[in-house]
């Protein structure tokens, strides 16, 4: 139970008095020796035997006390419990003065001069008890009114004037005592009040300042760490890095800084859910911190992004060892919310003071290494070199360049013709885009096709480059030319929108485009980097009557149980391998070989970037009839592409 503060005074008053128990009883015990010492050859045995024992009582009643009281007194919390011990204490006490008082009467037959001998020890015993007196007035009140109580009872029975005078100063001795014992009592009790209360507001005070303290410590803490990982944020990992660069500069040793990039981390998010993602990112953090040493620093970037520092590295060639953990490390599948899970990363490296010695600078080079991961294919690492600044700057420049140029639309479509070399037959053209820019000029679609795929920006153009091109081939239609064949590339994130299939019917319903005369081309590779998902979607082109082919055919490493289950009508031999012919014997069995598979299955065979007759002429002469490429013509805007399909047939109506 809970004292409240005037039990909380008590409670201290009786551990005081018991506190100072040790040295009364030690006292009594002087007492009593010195006057069985006085008094031994002085009283009849028999009163000195019942002195002996009722005194040895007293002390092993009070010794016994403080025994008990000292085991359990750091457990005082039941106030019964200390009222028990102040009354158990108030008898011990009690029997004491009583058999300190009644010694008047054992030596009623010695003289008198004994007698006020007696008389100064029981007021020095009174005086004795005047200190402590105060803690628990009760207990030690009782013991005056009984010793001096008995003793002046003794003289008042007595004559004599000595006698008279002696209940006089006992009666001043024992108010003296008493008064002083009341007085002391209050300031005890005034002295522990103010204490307790001082002791209470330095107790609020210092739990005031500990909440502070810790409020402080948490705002710190999260405003310099991430919530989800609880790794440290941007502000502490740039506090942290940059006293790691002013360390290798005293040190004169190597630091790096590694961008580390999840690949693919948002099909994560989107097929299973931001909490899979979530535990993803906190699994990942735990798997590279536990590879990392306890002064190296590990931070989330943001998003999917993480970035390390490592001190004290010997050279920049030790910085690939951690790398190669890493990778290792997240190779291993990822058990989250029953899901089996692989997550591959792409990390850029730069390094103190080679690469520079700026923060800023090291963690945009090491952002900037990043990206070339990915480009390389992810699941890998880069070191920064001193291209890749300019190729990033360039980068930025050119994607906002493009998104500006797609709402501006800056494009162009130019045409180049597939002629059917066989039978010189002139059967349709591919529609090529091409960057009107402002101010550069015609910018071919290698420099910015690249960029548009791996931003998305791709789909925006397709939809852009078909609209064009339909437009077009309608205006030819019109003019006689309704047998010509428009192939029009396509790339993989375009097909994978949910509204490609809705957008293609409605160009094709709105220029009433005949779609045995569509072709729609994606590359080899691009299909098989998800070839499940690209057979389905496949199939659905094909529903809808238009021609599929396979561009760049023979890159892309497909298997022919894919090539059988794709719903494909052509495959367009990649330049690469046209080159090689007629000289590089490889070259032109690979080619002999893809004509002949193409025969075998019934599939249109064109060769891509025809530009010598010898070429042509041994394409014919193995089966491949359709050709593209310089030799007939290159990619032309549309009013060269009319005057060369007006040539060409003029050329050959014959």
């Amino acid at each position: 139970m809970n004292l409240n503060l005037e039990q909380q005074v008590t409670k201290a008053a009786v551990i005081e008095v018991y506190s100072n128990a040790k040295l009364g009883v030690a006292g009594h015990l002087v007492v009593a020796f010195l006057l069985g010492l006085v008094f031994y050859t002085r009283l009849p045995l028999e009163i000195m035997l019942v002195g002996f024992f009722l005194h040895s009582f007293v002390l092993v009643r009070r010794s016994y006390l403080i025994y008990r009281f000292n085991k359990i007194k750091d457990n005082f919390t039941d106030f019964k419990e200390i009222t028990s011990y102040i009354k158990k204490y108030q008898f011990c006490m009690l029997l004491s003065g009583l058999f300190f008082g009644l010694f008047q009467f054992g030596v009623q037959s010695l003289s008198i001069e004994y007698h006020f001998f007696i008389l100064a020890v029981l007021i020095g015993l009174s005086s004795g008890a005047i200190y402590t007196i105060g803690e628990v007035l009760s207990i030690y009140l009782l013991y005056l009114v009984a010793m001096i109580g008995t003793s002046m009872l003794w003289m008042v029975l007595q004559e004599g004037d000595a006698y008279n005078i002696s209940v006089i100063m006992l009666l001043v001795s024992g108010f003296y005592s008493a008064s002083t014992s009341v007085r002391y009592a209050r300031n005890f009790k005034d002295m522990l009040i103010k204490e307790h209360i001082a002791k209470e507001h330095i107790l609020e005070q210092k739990i005031a300042q500990e909440k502070i303290l810790e409020q402080q410590n948490t705002l710190h803490y999260k405003a310099n760490h991430d919530s989800l990982t609880d790794l440290p944020n941007r502000v502490l990992f740039e506090d942290r890095l940059n006293q790691g660069i002013e360390k290798a500069k005293r040190n004169k040793s190597v630091l790096a800084v590694y961008f580390i990039d999840l690949d693919n981390f948002k099909v994560i998010n989107d097929s299973l859910g931001h909490d899979v993602g979530d535990m993803v990112l906190q699994a990942v953090a735990i798997r590279i911190k536990d590879i990392l040493r306890s002064h190296d620093t590990l931070a989330r970037w943001g998003g999917d992004e993480f970035t390390v520092v490592i001190e004290d590295l010997n050279d920049e060639h030790d910085a690939s060892l951690l790398a190669q953990k890493i990778l290792a490390v997240l190779k291993e599948n990822f058990l989250i919310d029953n899901h089996e899970l692989y997550v591959t990363t792409s990390i850029g490296i730069s390094v103190f003071p080679k690469d520079s010695k700026d923060t800023q600078n090291l963690v945009k080079y090491a952002d900037a290494a990043m990206y070339k991961a990915k480009d390389s294919g992810k699941n890998n690492f880069k070191f920064y070199s001193d291209n890749m600044t300019k190729m990033a700057f360039e980068r930025v420049v050119m994607e906002a360049s493009l998104r500006a140029a797609i709402s501006k639309k800056e494009f162009s479509v130019h045409y180049q013709p597939q002629i059917d070399a066989k039978n010189n037959n002139f059967i349709g053209a591919e529609a090529l885009v091409r960057w009107e820019h402002p101010t550069i000029g015609t910018i071919s679609p290698d420099q910015f096709i690249p960029l548009a795929e791996e931003t998305g920006l791709v789909v925006e153009i397709d939809k852009l480059v078909m609209s064009m091109a339909m437009s077009q081939f309608a205006q030819w239609r019109k003019d006689g030319y309704d047998k010509c064949v428009l192939s029009l590339n396509l790339a993989v994130k375009y097909l994978e929108q949910d509204d490609y299939i809705q957008n293609l019917k409605e160009n094709i319903k709105k220029y009433n485009m005949d779609v045995r005369y569509l072709v729609l081309e994606l590359t080899e590779s691009d299909v098989m980097k998800n070839p499940e998902s690209s057979i389905e979607k496949l199939h659905e082109l094909s529903a809808l009557g238009v021609n599929i082919a396979i561009d760049d055919f023979g890159t892309g490493y497909s298997s022919l149980s894919y090539l059988k289950r794709l719903p494909i009508d052509e495959l367009k031999i990649d330049k690469s391998f046209t080159d090689d012919i007629p000289d590089n014997e490889g070259g032109t069995a690979i080619v002999k070989a893809i004509i002949a598979m193409a025969n075998t299955i019934d599939l249109t065979i064109v060769a891509e970037g025809v530009e010598q007759k010898v070429q042509k002429d041994y394409l014919v002469k193995n089966g491949c009839n359709i050709i593209q490429g310089y030799y007939y013509a290159k990619p032309m805007v549309a009013d060269d592409m009319l005057a060369f399909m007006k040539g060409f047939k003029d050329e050959h109506k014959s």
